[in-house]
């Protein structure tokens, strides 16, 4: 069977570090969107924790139009860093802020 130039080629079973960063990336979204909303409501009160589920939903919104899917067949180690780099950020501010 053969494939004109233009025509994509089906791909392939995805390989094992491809589904490592999916599921990385599958932990990494919402635990930062959960602390997006604690960090929220740690600062402002019941305000910033309305804030931080619109910044959350902002940021998932984000990441479906950057990528068209969620969870994309070809995900970078860089992407999948950056978000873990965000989440620490996250994290960080809320510790020291209690």
């Amino acid at each position: 069977m053969t494939y004109a130039h233009n025509t994509p080629v089906p791909a392939g079973p995805t390989t094992t570090s491809q589904d490592a960063l999916a599921a990385t990336l599958a932990a990494l979204m919402p635990l930062g969107g959960g602390l997006l909303v604690m960090l929220g409501y740690a600062w402002i009160g019941i305000f910033g924790a309305i804030l931080g589920l619109a910044g959350a939903a902002g940021w998932a919104f984000w990441w479906r139009n950057k990528h068209k899917t969620f969870f994309p067949k070809d995900l970078r180690g860089g992407s999948v860093g950056g978000i873990g780099g965000i989440v620490a950020v996250i994290a960080f501010l809320l510790f020291v802020s209690l």
